[in-house]
This record gives structure tokens, C-alpha cells and sequence, in this order.
């Protein structure tokens, strides 16, 4: 695992924003359109805000989420809100924006709506996070159906993460999805993160999944 180091936060978002660029550019010079699969959280913010700010073929880009809570876009919670407020510009200028939620009864049905609208998309490039517990996406140790989100191989699932912030009920990209990424960058900040990372005495966390995916994600860390 090599970890790029950046003497700040500020510097690491300016790097994050133009990794994703650049993937972007490549699969618009290779296919036409580009798709950026994205997390949600406050670390990853500043680094969309800078994104959107960037010269791109906007019209011919496409933004995925990573996972989001079963939650309506009004809900302060929900990622696909989040995405809204800091690509706007990039939005305006001709970006699409591919939600999970549905207004749909239960995460199974809205999971099973976004897995035929995610399953067609080439993702260039997906931007993950981790959590202290070690989950990324919505692959949370103490969920029922982690091992679902491991080894099935449809594109979204619906999963249940007990004690997860914002929401319980959870829409997620499997490993399987992810895989699938033509390349994958997990950005984090902070040192208790970096401890989780690297501390090879631990027991296994879902973070490991993602790092032993066919193409190695680059990790980015600032203090």
C-alpha cells in the first residue's frame, strides 16, 4: 500500500479534485463520457468544491454516489443533497447527477431501482472515505449484510448499518461495482485513520476489501 502524503488538508482536496479531472478528461478523450462515482461526509467537500470549479466537458460527465442513506434529497442527511450544494457549478454548466434514493417503501425496492440505473455506468474513477471502524461505502463491520456487500455481484444494495450517522438504512456500491472502477482513490485525513490503515495486527475490516481490489486504490492522506 503506498500512501501519498500532503503537508496539508488544503493541499491534499487541491490534489483529490484534480485526480478526479484527470480520470474524467481520460474517459471523455476514450469513450465520449466520463462517470466519477463519489462518497459523501464533510471530508471529501472541499475537494468537489474545487472540482466544479475545474474546465471540463461538463455536458459529457456523469456523478455517481458511492452509497447513500435511505433518505429523501430534503433530508440534511442525504449524500445526493450534499453533492448538489458543492458541484453546483459543474452541475449548471451541463453535469448529470445519477441518484440512489427512491421514494420507494423500503431500501430493497429503491436499492433494486438504482442497481438497474447504476449497472450500465463505466465508473472512471470512484473517491472512497473510511471511517474509524473501518468501513468504506456503506460497508460497515456490525451490518447484517456486509458479506453481501462483499461477494454479490448486482451493483447497489440496500443494507442495515446499526449506529451509523444520519441513517440506518443504507443504499450502497457493492465490491463487485467497484471493482469494475477503471481506477480508485480512498482520501482521508487525520491520524487515528491512518493507525486503523496500517495496524496489521488488527482483525480483518471491510477497508482491507477495498484495498485488495483488482486495481490497487492510490490513498491519500493529509494530518
Amino acid at each position: 500500500m503506498h500512501i501519498r502524503e500532503f503537508a496539508t488538508r488544503e493541499a491534499l482536496m487541491r490534489a483529490a479534485a484534480e485526480c478526479i479531472a484527470k480520470a474524467l478528461r481520460n474517459g471523455i478523450s476514450e469513450r465520449g463520457e466520463a462517470v466519477a462515482a463519489l462518497s459523501g461526509g464533510s471530508t471529501p467537500e472541499p475537494a468537489y468544491a474545487e472540482l466544479a470549479t475545474l474546465k471540463l466537458d461538463w455536458p459529457r460527465v456523469t456523478f455517481a454516489l458511492v452509497d447513500e442513506r435511505f433518505v429523501p434529497p430534503r433530508d440534511p442527511a442525504s449524500n445526493e443533497a450534499l453533492l448538489h450544494r458543492t458541484l453546483a457549478p459543474a452541475l449548471a454548466a451541463g453535469a448529470k447527477l445519477l441518484p440512489m434514493y427512491a421514494d420507494c417503501a423500503d431500501a430493497e425496492e429503491a436499492a433494486a431501482r438504482a442497481d438497474e440505473l447504476y449497472s450500465t455506468q463505466h465508473i472512471d474513477i470512484a473517491l472512497m472515505g473510511m471511517g474509524g471502524d473501518g468501513h468504506t461505502a456503506s460497508w460497515f463491520p456490525q451490518s447484517p449484510q456486509l458479506g453481501v456487500a462483499l461477494d454479490d455481484r448486482r451493483t447497489v444494495i440496500a443494507v442495515h448499518a446499526p449506529g451509523a450517522a444520519g441513517a440506518a438504512e443504507r443504499l450502497t456500491l457493492t465490491r463487485s461495482a467497484l471493482s469494475k472502477a477503471a481506477s480508485v482513490v480512498l482520501l482521508i485525513t487525520g491520524d487515528e485513520k491512518r493507525r486503523v490503515l496500517e495496524d496489521r495486527g488488527r482483525a480483518r475490516l471491510p477497508i482491507d476489501r477495498l484495498l485488495e481490489l483488482p486495481v490497487t486504490p492510490e490513498v491519500f492522506w493529509a494530518r
